[in-house]
């Protein structure tokens, strides 16, 4: 596809093709896909998904203030561009992703597609992976479709924008100045949220949007920029824009090399580490395809093949790297991550030359954008089906699997054991304050009477605790509040909680637990994980409270999947790993648990690290029973076996409490 922008030449301002800006959607989406493969060669390679939300802004803008100028702007015709443009095929990636989901995964599996399916066809992804993330969520390369959160955040873009551009257009004087107060205004929420809420950060269109809007900017700076070159020749003021080009322009590609090699996952992203490969796009844009960067590099020809099906690249690449994952139980070998590279090029360039311009260009009849919205529309009632049909568990796919260790894989059992043997935490505050797994509210208490006087708080890796525990400690009442985040007194989701805890003396005992390693990042800027929890200890046993710390489970490189089930397409199972792998995780954080346990020796440690870790192996299965039900959570299983040995190291679990007797729940 050829990219239309602004140039300035013979004294005209037009529009013109840019070979440059291809050249820099391939340095995008090969970003993204490096990473994808082999994420230790460029690890900030995910930045490219901002350089694409700058170059879509710049485009989508650019042809806008032309038409609009020209007093040729439509509605209709604008979303009709749009429709004809995106939805081909990405169609046709949807429909080929659940054709092979059909015949590779598990029902749980192919429920969750189902219903990213639905969302993805209405351009909302980025919600449905917001509200999952974080708490009970399987691992991220096992969605297929996780990679369409960028769409769903440029279509919500697409939607709102040229409202707002037809509105600035009748404000002369004021479109740059309004402009700029909506770039700073999504930049500052973004900047607060990285503090606050990393997930809503990431996901939220409010915190991405001026990533796109600093490409709306650029496009009318260069109009403006061109218009005055028109009127007052290149001898004015404005002759400034093209003698610094070339300084731009390299300014830029130093800026992009920097954040796809410097940025990695310790990174608070986007947040203000995003300015780089934003800015790095704007300069490199600003220089006007005239520069040396933008006419040697980005307009090399290959740069400009690969930017041609740079769309479909991105839409296939995914697709393929996850299920290669999901076949093989864990991340590939080198030779398959690089045999789906290959097949994402070969693919995208079959898309774009057989699918992509013939729909585009070649249909000509009169009813083309709504064949292809009712197409969009067939594929989301498709997803929502599958999901509503829990994945079609009377597929041939279930029926074959030999069964090699007896328990339950996926959230649903699990959540819905809670729900038939346990009570909603009787606690209003809480209760209305926690979150919810289909309809189950993700607090618990063992014990419909009396009050909780057991407490496990912290994430999802506390409440994987809690089922065992209960049911070890009958006579107790055990509870349970959580977030999906770190149990920090600084953490805004957890101030209810802490609230109700800490002003509530019949919580006698309290378990904080969480998922150290992985949410290490989280930790706010300027202070420690140990001194967070010291702050936590120091508040819990001012209210007068028995404070117990844990580490954490393993967190495997494989699905249970592959312990349980044969997959198709595979020959063999895994169960077990290394434990020099969990030993790294948990080098992560012990340090700072053990500085707490130093400054409050008053807190016992529960020690996870021996219950699934013998003799140099870690396992998720012991004597035939699986106990995890994705890669780093305990099913019923599991949290029953480990519930049982932290009630054996931890004997006074439970003592505290001089409750009376409780009535159980049927």
């Amino acid at each position: 596809m050829g990219w239309l922008t602004y140039m300035s030449g013979n004294n005209a301002a037009h529009l013109t093709y840019r070979p440059d800006i291809d050249g820099l959607r391939a340095f995008a989406v090969m970003s993204v896909v490096v990473f994808h493969a082999f994420p230790t060669l460029l690890p900030g390679g995910f930045v490219g998904v901002d350089v694409f939300f700058v170059i879509s802004g710049f485009l989508i803008s650019g042809i806008m203030f032309k038409a609009l100028e020209a007093g040729r702007f439509g509605f209709l015709d604008f979303y009709a561009r749009r429709v004809n443009r995106i939805f081909p095929a990405l169609i046709l990636v949807l429909l080929a992703t659940f054709g092979v989901a059909w015949w590779t995964l598990f029902n749980d599996e192919l429920e969750q597609l189902g219903n990213h399916l639905s969302r993805a066809a209405a351009f909302l992804s980025n919600f449905i992976l917001w509200h999952e993330s974080g708490y009970f969520d399987n691992a991220a390369e096992t969605k297929p479709l996780l990679h369409l959160w960028s769409l769903g955040i440029e279509e919500q873009f697409y939607i709102v924008w040229p409202l707002m551009v037809w509105g600035l257009w009748r404000l002369k004087a004021w479109r740059v100045h309004v402009m700029t107060v909506l770039v700073m205004a999504s930049l500052g929420w973004n900047l607060y949220q990285s503090r606050h809420d990393l997930t809503h950060d990431f996901y939220s269109p409010l915190t991405r949007f001026w990533e796109l809007l600093s490409g709306a900017l650029l496009a009318y700076k260069m109009r403006a920029a061109s218009a005055a070159l028109v009127q007052q020749g290149p001898e004015s003021g404005d002759d400034v824009w093209l003698r610094t080009a070339h300084m731009r322009a390299a300014a830029g590609a130093l800026l992009l090399l920097v954040a796809v090699v410097w940025i990695d996952g310790t990174h608070k992203f986007p947040g203000g580490c995003a300015l780089l490969p934003v800015m790095g796009a704007v300069l490199v844009i600003s220089g006007d395809g005239h520069t040396w960067i933008n006419r040697a590099i980005f307009s090399h020809p290959w740069a400009v093949w690969v930017g041609t099906i740079s769309y479909p690249l991105y839409l296939w690449h995914w697709p393929i790297f996850s299920f290669a994952r999901i076949i093989e139980g864990g991340a590939p070998p080198a030779w398959i991550r690089s045999a789906a590279l290959l097949m994402s090029v070969l693919l995208a360039w079959i898309t774009f030359r057989y699918v992509e311009k013939p729909i585009r260009f070649g249909w000509r009849f009169r009813y083309k954008t709504w064949v292809l919205t009712w197409g969009m529309v067939c594929v989301g009632v498709l997803g929502y089906l599958t999901h509503k049909a829990d994945g079609y568990p009377q597929r041939a796919v279930m029926k074959d699997q030999q069964v090699f260790h007896a328990g339950d894989i996926g959230h649903d059992a699990f959540h819905k054991y809670h729900q038939t043997h346990f009570f909603t935490c009787a606690d209003p505050d809480v209760q209305k304050d926690a979150g919810n797994w289909k309809g189950i509210v993700r607090c618990f208490q063992s014990h419909k009477e009396g009050p909780v006087t057991l407490l496990l708080l912290g994430d999802s890796h506390a409440e994987h605790l809690f089922l065992g525990l209960a049911e070890q400690l009958p006579k107790v009442n055990v509870g349970f509040y959580g977030k999906g985040a770190l149990p920090f007194l600084s953490k805004s989701e957890f101030k209810v909680i802490f609230d109700r805890v800490l002003s509530n003396p019949d919580i006698q005992q309290v378990v904080v637990s969480a998922m150290w390693a992985s949410r290490m990042n989280e930790v706010p800027e300027g202070t420690t994980l140990a001194s967070e929890l010291a702050r936590v200890v120091q508040a819990l046993q001012a209210s007068g409270k028995k404070v117990y710390l844990t580490d954490d489970m393993p967190q495997f490189e494989f699905d249970p999947q592959r312990c349980k089930f044969q997959r198709p397409w595979t020959q063999s199972t895994q169960c077990d790993a290394p434990i020099t792998g969990y030993q790294t995780q948990r080098g992560r954080y012990m340090a700072e648990l053990k500085d707490v346990l130093q400054r409050y020796p008053d807190v016992t440690m529960i020690d996870l690290s021996s219950m699934m870790c013998h003799d140099a192996v870690c396992s998720m299965a012991h004597k035939g029973q699986l106990l995890y039900r994705d890669n780093n959570h305990l099913n019923i299983s599991g949290s029953q076996y480990v519930g049982a040995l932290i009630v054996t190291q931890q004997p006074s679990l439970g003592r505290a409490s001089n409750s009376p007797s409780l009535r159980a729940k049927p």
